[in-house]
């Protein structure tokens, strides 16, 4: 069998130190790397997709942590809380559903509870085929906007996973801080047919590929134009966020009958009116339901103001896009 692939996470070098000699000379643990913070962690698991991660407690408190579960759920990995302390750990507990791991403990029963959360690991086989033909012809000039937060790495992967090379072009915001764009767009990039990419100021946009604003230094806007292309704006928050899913969907209510926009999972209402804003003025508008939602903040806010044109789970969201993308004709085959 293959070796137990371990991350250690925490800004305590004791902690770390304590793990890693736990698990020294164990028959198939191996710590493949340690980090010190979430962007670093975010970036080595990516990287890496360890079976097991140990995070310590501090880092779990933090309000980006809330993206590490994303992460950890799209790499089928598990993670446990370390106490480093000895007082306990406020009855956190890992997505393994274990308790919390003591380095005060012995390096048997440390490993014996790494082996443990690592049997409950499942990692898919083969990447989901996608839902709809990829040779189903789409509408020249249409556009797909997504925005998410909380929940949305998941999210992300699982519709973008769907769509096929060739679909129209994409904007997307995702909620995430600055350390962690990088490693977000590797991900998608690895997991998708579509090419996927960083924003940057003048980006044309392109058939079959995405590009992200993730934790970037302005607003994502969408400039008018054949083709349309993209800026990165400074300016404040929107919505409580820079970047904003509202100052994205608001670029393009100007021309909103090429869009099809999409509201993910994700905390708060930043984008909610722009979604109706641009429902108003003609796109199609797409909201992600409660019951697949990790959290169902924004999307309930675009439901709640009669945003929302199509609420779908999770698993609908691509095949509703290529619906409303497709060619006169070719949506009535999709629905055969």
């Amino acid at each position: 069998m293959p070796d137990i692939k371990v991350l250690i996470a925490g800004s305590n070098p004791v902690m770390r130190i304590r793990l890693v000699k736990a698990v020294e000379g164990a028959q198939g643990i191996v710590v493949t790397a340690e980090a010190t913070d979430l962007p670093e962690t975010y970036t080595r698991a990516e990287e890496l997709e360890p079976n097991v991660v140990l995070v310590a407690r501090e880092l779990t408190l933090l309000p980006e942590f809330s993206l590490m579960i994303s992460l950890f759920r799209a790499l089928h990995c598990r993670w446990m809380v370390v106490d480093h302390r000895g007082n306990g750990s406020g009855g956190l507990v890992g997505a393994s559903g274990l308790p919390p791991i003591d380095t005060n403990q012995t390096a048997a029963e440390i490993c014996r509870r790494i082996e443990e959360a690592s049997r409950l690991v499942v990692r898919p086989s083969a990447p989901p085929a996608p839902q709809a033909a990829l040779a189903m012809a789409m509408r020249p000039g249409k556009l797909i906007l997504v925005g998410s937060s909380t929940g949305g790495v998941d999210a992300l992967l699982a519709v973008l996973s769907q769509l096929p090379p060739d679909c129209p072009p994409i904007a997307l915001v995702q909620h995430t801080g600055q350390g962690f764009s990088e490693s977000l767009i590797r991900l998608l990039a690895r997991r998708c047919m579509v090419k996927v990419e960083a924003a940057t100021t003048g980006m044309e946009l392109r058939p079959g590929h995405v590009c992200v604003a993730a934790g970037s230094p302005g607003h994502l806007r969408l400039r008018p134009g054949r083709p349309v292309r993209v800026s990165l704006e400074q300016g404040p928050m929107i919505s409580g966020h820079l970047p904003s899913v509202d100052a994205l969907f608001h670029s393009a209510v100007p021309f909103a009958s090429q869009v099809v926009a999409v509201l993910l999972t994700g905390m708060g209402r930043d984008g909610a009116e722009g979604l109706l804003e641009l429902r108003r003025a003609g796109a199609v508008t797409i909201g992600q339901n409660e019951a697949t939602s990790v959290v169902y903040g924004m999307p309930r806010a675009a439901w709640e103001l009669g945003a929302v044109q199509h609420q779908v789970g999770l698993n609908d969201v691509a095949a509703t896009i290529l619906r409303a993308c497709a060619a006169q004709g070719e949506e009535r085959r999709m629905r055969l």
